[in-house]
């Protein structure tokens, strides 16, 4: 099972995608995490992708295509949460041969809603929102805001979305392999929806 989930930020695809990878016993590959991950080192390639990142700006798409296909080598059941961006990754990705791709949609106003209450865990890297998803109290004093959740960035990335990702959508919609889910609503009625449909592909 080879799956894509794809959505504007904040719409709650790693949150989904946490619950799929277990669910279905799939390999998550969150290329925001590994670009993330590789930004924190000190390398040549983790300083650039670190300049793109704290700007809103996407990576350029041979970056993140390099990583994904090193983190998919020969894997059969994965999960590409928010790759592919643009329609030349996912032409590069082209014969991995992606069995479906779900769209989580969600309206512009409730994403920024969402994105301003968002906090970040440094020590495990997991996101939190103190509204839809509560953090443990006891974690709550060293949480932080991500860089790239300030106001000014979340347009930028809303900007960069609707110009590199929408076309994508619409790529995945003329090979029938895409599927829209209703993103908004309480957490646990957005993934039944979602599991529903790849229960089908099973």
């Amino acid at each position: 099972m080879k799956l894509i989930i794809l959505g504007p930020p904040g719409s709650g695809k790693g949150t989904i995608s946490e619950r799929l990878v277990k669910d279905f016993n799939l390999l998550h590959v969150s290329i925001g995490d590994l670009l993330r991950k590789e930004a924190k080192k000190n390398t040549a390639l983790g300083k650039e992708i670190s300049g793109y990142i704290n700007k809103g700006n996407l990576v350029p798409h041979h970056m993140a295509v390099k990583i994904a296909k090193k983190a998919i080598k020969n894997k059969k059941n994965f999960l590409f949460d928010g790759f592919p961006r643009s329609i030349d990754q996912a032409k590069e990705i082209e014969n991995e041969g992606i069995d479906l791709a779900l769209y989580v949609s969600v309206p512009e106003k409730e994403v920024i809603k969402r994105l301003s209450g968002r906090l970040l865990d440094p020590v495990t890297g997991k996101t939190y929102h103190l509204k839809y998803l509560p953090p443990p109290k006891n974690i709550l004093k060293r949480l932080v805001h991500r860089k790239d959740d300030t106001p000014k960035v979340i347009k930028e990335r809303f900007k960069v979305y609707h110009q590199e990702t929408e076309p994508v959508i619409k790529y995945y919609q003329k090979k029938g392999i895409l599927q829209t889910i209703n993103g908004v609503g309480k957490t646990e009625e957005v993934y039944n929806r979602v599991k529903m449909i790849v229960k089908k592909l099973k």
